[in-house]
Formats: structure tokens, sequence, C-alpha cells
């Protein structure tokens, strides 16, 4: 199974009026917002002594709230309670030392227990000024899945500023090598580099894996196939299948925004042409037919449109094509950020973007830029720093992972869309982000 089975229940116990719940303070796009002043003291054990997982949990909120780039919080140590001694209830809490004394807005504190192997955790999210409940949750989990628990209210958090649900609980897939002996094996990681799983063990190198978003496949290659093949892992455990030829190499691809077809490259005469497979018929259909190498297919959010690199013109560039191949139009030219190297197009979630791999320079320098899908508006987000590559965005659309190599060996990172609160998360490279939980 690539996604851990949890047991939780959740229950919403206390909102404002409907509607005070129905605002939305901030807008999650804009790289001008005003960071929202918020403190998140140790969560507090309710019938033990101080444990550990009481700061880790704060912690992991913390680490979560600060990298969307929407909040500020201070640092711990200039809170005026003691966590083991305060309480979590609106009715204990000394707002007015919280928005005056440590000048914050707003207030997140918890309680837990431990009973075996199980954790059970209310969580409650305070406007200081208003004296005020903004958000109220009661989880129970496995022990083990504390940092689900931490994830999952953070995304709570999230969505109650902002409209729109977070995505700290979603998992990255990538390719590494943990060891000299392995080709390359594809793991999942949390979005924060914790909690790594293996998924492939075959021992004969594995690249370019591809959430559906339906969360129900895993697409990726591999060179346990003669010749090399793209492989559709299901999510729940049962066997995978090949899509690609049993007579020529292939290599992966991308699925449609409702996860009916899976769009990937397969080698004919002397080029890569893209196809599109149907996983409701299992026919595949050639969508490319040109003189060059035709590679990296991405779907529009809307799926009428596909974006792809081509060589047709000599160098790679980045093409535009309607979703039945027809209409194919280059938007990468040589500009400021966009020369004769262009590469790894990702479209974004919202559909107002295409993430790439670019040259800006001569030599070895590769980084991550963002276009409109008509090619304008190029925005560089990474500094000449080695090579960053095989750019990802998060579902939401406010991230982009990337690999790079800028300290001598490739790592994952994560950055906002904008360039910032940059990341260093595992060793590896292709990463591809999870859709949302549902």
């Amino acid at each position: 199974m690539l996604r851990r089975a949890v047991f939780l229940i959740i229950m919403i116990f206390s909102w404002p009026q409907a509607a005070d719940a129905a605002r939305v303070f901030i807008d999650i796009y804009s790289p001008t917002a005003r960071k929202i002043r918020l403190a998140i003291p140790e969560f507090r054990p309710q019938d033990t002594g101080r444990d550990p997982l009481g700061l880790k949990m704060a912690q992991v909120i913390e680490s979560d709230l600060k990298r969307s780039g929407l909040f500020f919080i201070p640092n711990r140590k200039g809170y005026l309670e003691n966590p083991m001694r305060a309480g979590i209830r609106r009715d204990e809490q000394r707002f007015s030392d919280w928005s005056k004394v440590v000048k914050v807005e707003y207030l997140i504190k918890g309680g837990y227990t431990i009973s075996g192997k199980t954790i059970t955790a209310e969580v409650y999210l305070y406007d200081t000024l208003r004296s005020a409940q903004e958000l109220g949750k009661r989880y129970r989990y496995p022990r083990s899945g504390w940092r689900l628990l931490a994830h999952r209210f953070a995304n709570a958090v999230v969505e109650r500023f902002t409209g729109e649900k977070g995505v700290f609980d979603t998992q990255i897939a990538f390719v590494s090598r943990r060891s000299l002996k392995e080709r390359g094996e594809i793991y999942i990681m949390d979005w924060d580099g914790a909690e790594l799983r293996r998924v492939t063990r075959n021992g004969m190198g594995n690249n370019t894996p591809a959430w559906s978003p339906d969360g129900r496949w895993m697409a990726y290659s591999s060179f346990k196939s003669r010749p090399p093949g793209v492989f559709l892992l299901p999510t729940n455990g049962a066997r995978e299948f090949k899509v690609s030829s049993s007579r020529a190499q292939a290599i992966g691809g991308a699925f449609s925004p409702n996860s009916r077809y899976f769009a990937y490259s397969e080698f004919v005469g002397r080029n890569y042409e893209i196809f599109r497979y149907d996983l409701r018929t299992r026919v595949k259909r050639r969508l490319t037919r040109s003189f060059g190498i035709d590679v990296s297919p991405t779907f529009s959010p809307d799926g009428k449109k596909i974006a792809f690199t081509s060589s047709r013109s000599g160098n790679p560039h980045i093409y535009v094509m309607n979703v039945d191949g027809s209409g194919p139009r280059r938007i990468t030219y040589k500009g400021k950020y966009t020369r004769k190297y262009n590469t790894e197009p990702e479209w974004s979630p919202r559909g107002d973007r295409i993430a790439l791999t670019s040259r800006i320079k001569k030599g070895k320098e590769i980084d991550i830029v963002t276009m409109t899908p008509d090619g304008r508006d190029v925005r560089r987000l990474t500094g000449s720093q080695g090579r960053n590559e095989s750019p990802t965005w998060s579902p939401d659309g406010r991230h982009i992972a990337f690999s790079s190599d800028r300290t001598g060996r490739k790592y994952v990172y994560v950055m906002t869309s904008a360039g910032t609160q940059l990341k260093r998360l595992q060793p590896g490279q292709e990463p591809a982000w999870s859709p949302t939980s549902r």
C-alpha cells in the first residue's frame, strides 16, 4: 500500500457563527499579503507529565504554517505562560497577554492523551483580539500518526484563513539512490521530507514517477523490462501493468485531470513521440508526428491542452497543443530567462502558469522558471546554483518541489511558487507531488 492506513475520528465541536465562518481573510496567491502573527505553544498532555510529543506536534504545525509564507510565528521562548500549567479551552486563556504583550493575533492551543497505541487530541485556534474561538477539532489517530495529526490541523488553519485546503498531508514521490548498489528506486516522503517509504525494489533503475489526480495510480518508467517501459501501479496494492509497447522504449509523462488518460513518450522510428493511453478502454493514441524528440507531456487543468518538450526546432523548447495532438505551437523563445534549452514543463493547478527547466546562462547552470501558457511574464525562481530541474506543483499551486545539485549531491527541495521559503528535503531527483487527500 502506498498510502498509510490511518484510523481517525475528526469532530468539529465548536464553530463561530455561520457568517463568521464564511470569512476569507487573506488572498492565498498574493506575494505582498501581510503575514499573520500566530503563536503555537507546546501541546499539553492531559493525563500524564510532560511528553516529547507535545513539543513535536507544535513544531510540525509551526513548520507547516511558516513555510506556507502566510504566517509569522514568534520564538516560543517569548511566551509568558508555562504550557504545562496553562489550559487549552477558551475560558482558560489570558487573551490580553497574547495580543498586547506577545503581540500575536491568533493562538493555537492543543492537549492530548495517549492510551496504548492511540493518541487523542483536542486542538483549537483562537482570535486573541476578539477573545474568540475560530476553530476546534478533535482527532483520534494511531500514536505513530502524530505527524499526520499535526499536518491535518495545519491544513485546517490554512483553509480557515484562505478558503483553500492546505497541502501539509500530501506526499512527494521521487527517485533516489540510497546506496552505491541502487540504480534508482522510487521513494515517497511527506511534504516536509519525513516518513520516507520505498516503493520499488527491482534494482533495475526507475524514474519519472507521476500521480493520478484521483490518487489511484502511480506511473513510473523502469529498465526492469526490455526495452525499458512505462508502468502503472495501483496505490491500493493491486498488480501493476505496462502501458507502453513491448517492442519500443518509452518514458513516463502525466495523467489527465480526470485521471482517465495518461500521456507518455514512446520511441517511434528515430524519435520519441507522445502517446495518450486511455485507462478505461486500454487503447492508446499517437498525438505527435514530428522530426524532433517529443517528451515530458503535461495536461492543462481543464484537460483541453498538453504542454510538452520538443526538439523539432533544433533545440529543446516548450510547445502547447490541443489534447488530441492538433495545433501545436511553440511558447519558449530566446529571452532574458529562456534561451536555447527549455524542458520539463509542468502546468500549475490553477492553469495560469507553466513551470519549466531552463538554461539561462552558458555552462552547466540550469534554473526553474515559470511563465504564462502563452509564453509571457517569465519569472526566474532559482539563482544559478547548480542544476535545478524537474519542477512539480503542489495541489494548491502555492509550492514547487524540484531537484538540485547545488550542494554537490542531488536533493529534492521545496519552495513557494514565488521562489521563497526554500527547504532541502531528501537526497533524490525527479519529484512528483501527490494530490490532496480525500
